[in-house]
């Protein structure tokens, strides 16, 4: 899933939840006893302003995330790293907290529900076939390789073994694609597994002290 086609669905999600919580607030609004022209004039800012500007301080929260969109899974589909991060757009509506509390409460549920339950899409899924992919010898090499450079982003624990698997792989392209990933991540992360090391190459190993690395033993 590419970046631009995850945020589409990271916002096409988070409309259909807004929706369900301005919903949730025309009910408030509407329980309200005497149905007071203050209560009704302030609701309706809420649904018609303050709804649309959480969801595009939403999205602006949630393209940081989009780096971070694959979750390898490891037991089960994992949460979106960040995700949280969504929660801070709500700081500029704390006044509606003294104000109107449930209406705040109710806008606070609908960020939590986005957050733990629909922001996490199902990029753990297309992670897990691209890796699948990447440890099928009979998928062409190039598209292999290709896979190879793309979870170089990432450094799940997953993700480093099946670079490691290929990069004992018989097509040279596959091998050194999955080579680059790995020294890419070991550099970013500062740190690599000693029992990873020992599984390189002699030359490999050269490479990975020429990076500076700090190695950590597994025991």
């Amino acid at each position: 899933m590419s970046t631009s086609k995850w945020l589409v669905t990271a916002l096409w999600r988070y409309v259909v939840t807004a929706a369900v919580g301005a919903g949730a607030l025309a009910l408030a609004l509407a329980a309200t006893e005497g149905f007071a022209d203050g209560v009704f004039s302030l609701g309706l800012r809420v649904v018609l302003l303050a709804v649309p500007l959480l969801t595009v301080g939403t999205m602006l929260a949630t393209v940081p995330l989009a780096g971070r969109r694959y979750e390898p899974p490891s037991g089960g589909p994992m949460r979106i790293r960040g995700g949280w991060m969504v929660l801070l757009v709500l700081v500029p509506a704390l006044p509606l907290l003294l104000i109107a509390p449930h209406l705040f409460l109710i806008l606070l549920a609908t960020q939590l529900v986005y957050a733990t339950f629909v922001l996490p899409c199902g990029d753990s899924r297309d992670t897990a076939d691209a890796l699948r992919a990447l440890a099928d010898p009979e998928a062409p090499a190039e598209h292999r390789a290709r896979i190879a450079r793309a979870v170089g982003s990432l450094s799940s624990r997953p993700v480093v073994e099946s670079l490691m698997g290929a990069a004992a792989d018989e097509d040279p392209e596959v091998a050194e694609a999955a080579l680059e990933s790995l020294y890419g991540i070991w550099q970013r992360d500062g740190v690599v597994g000693e029992d990873l090391v020992l599984r390189l190459p002699e030359q490999g190993r050269e490479r990975v002290r020429a990076l500076g690395v700090k190695v950590r033993s597994p025991w």
